[in-house]
């Protein structure tokens, strides 16, 4: 390679991280991470004689988070938990045949149906009755001000498959990357767009969803087992991206 090359290539790749690393920032300035918390995981991530900063807890959240999107698909698609016109029943968050304790075991995953309702009761997507039964209002399972380690959820394993996939060999690649780009659109006019989008994006999803899940181990194992996700993210910016007010 020659210098010159070698020299963009650098100039490139820093200016990169530099980009990535402010909108990091102004992301977690935008919901209120103080920045104190910010430099001090950062120092505590390069100071060679300190533990890596604590993520167990986001960890325990962001597993029970991603299985109950299982437990609400099982909801809107298993026939055990729809009526004769194929809509979600109410649950009952006593055990029983049509409870939510049922509705997690037939979801085969490792949330218990104590958290699975503790989350619900949280959620958007969930409603309840005058009996005090659940319902499902939403296939989505949203939880409220959980913007952050959303971010992180889908960030951290996007960096993760992305740095995997620059070391495999250009036939190997699994990351699937693609996009159409308007760099001129107006903002106003683009709400019918998104909406199809939208759709569409929720009915490729269904439609992978159980082939995803028929690859799913009964039983875990710690060779060759790892994890696998689809997201699809559709972004709008302005084309001077405002200034987040300082706090």
């Amino acid at each position: 390679m020659r210098k010159s090359e070698s020299s963009i290539r650098d100039i490139l790749n820093r200016q990169g991280a530099n980009a990535l690393i402010l909108a990091t920032l102004e992301f977690l300035r935008a919901n209120q991470i103080p920045v104190e918390f910010v430099l001090s995981s950062i120092r505590q991530y390069y100071d060679a004689g300190k533990s890596k900063p604590a993520v167990r807890g986001y960890r325990k959240l962001a597993r029970a988070y991603e299985e109950m999107g299982i437990v609400m698909s099982t909801w809107f698609t298993s026939p055990k938990f729809l009526d004769q016109e194929y809509r979600p029943i109410p649950l009952s968050t006593e055990p029983g045949p049509r409870s939510i304790h049922s509705l997690v075991r037939a979801s085969r995953v490792s949330l218990s149906a104590r958290m699975a309702i503790e989350l619900m009761r949280r959620s958007p997507s969930i409603g309840s009755n005058s009996l005090g039964s659940l319902l499902a209002l939403r296939r989505e399972f949203v939880l409220q001000d959980f913007t952050v380690p959303r971010a992180a959820l889908v960030i951290e394993r996007y960096l993760d498959t992305l740095h995997r996939n620059s070391a495999r060999k250009k036939k190997a690649i699994l990351l699937l990357e693609r996009n159409c780009h308007v760099p001129q659109v107006n903002l106003r006019t683009i709400a019918p767009v998104l909406r199809d989008i939208k759709k569409r994006g929720s009915a490729y999803i269904d439609s992978v969803n159980g082939d995803i899940e028929e690859l799913r181990r009964k039983r875990s194992r710690s060779k060759g087992t790892g994890e696998m996700s689809v997201h699809i993210f559709a972004w709008t910016r302005l084309s001077k991206p405002a200034k987040y007010k300082r706090g």
